[in-house]
């Protein structure tokens, strides 16, 4: 972690100097999963994943810091937030690959949300989650209300294991 936050120190610093206005913004780092960062114009604040930076090599977490900060330079330079054309230049000028979402790893989410039919007994995978939801029994998938009480959360080994047909579906534990 000391590395990165060398490596942030440095880029500000180098930013600084064309860019002023970047003193006044933080840099710190979150726990998100799934995404690599974030640029919080009305704080003045660049986020960071700490689980990004753990799971990807340096000229990845470089291209998120650079691109963030182009996020930055975007709102105090033009009032624009986004992934528009002026972000995109700054973005080229800065160094940063000018995309809105890049290709890095991400954790693998233990859990998935599935719907067990209760007509067909087939399990169908809805999304992968990393926590559980208590309230699930009373939610239901956009417009079928009839899927009400069918939703479950299933852990991810035992989601493949059932789908590669190692597993059973009477031996899975369905926690809702």
């Amino acid at each position: 972690m000391r590395e990165i936050q060398e490596l942030i120190d440095k880029t500000k610093f180098e930013l600084t100097e064309q860019y002023p206005f970047l003193e006044e913004w933080q840099v710190s780092f979150d726990n998100a999963k799934r995404r690599a960062g974030v640029c919080k114009v009305l704080t003045k604040e660049i986020s960071l994943s700490k689980h990004h930076i753990s799971s990807n090599p340096i000229d990845v977490i470089k291209d998120t810091i650079l691109h963030e900060f182009a996020h930055a330079i975007a709102y105090e330079v033009y009032s624009e937030s986004g992934h528009g054309f002026r972000w995109k230049e700054i973005a080229i000028r800065l160094g940063a690959i000018p995309r809105a979402r890049g290709r890095f790893n991400i954790p693998t989410a233990p859990w998935v949300l599935v719907h067990a039919c209760s007509e067909t007994s087939i399990i169908n995978p809805i999304s992968e989650r990393f926590r559980i939801n208590k309230k699930i029994k009373n939610y239901f998938l956009i417009g079928r209300p009839e899927t009400k009480g069918q939703l479950f959360f299933l852990k991810q080994i035992e989601y493949q294991q059932y789908k590669l047909g190692l597993l059973d579906k009477n031996r899975l534990k369905l926690v809702q």
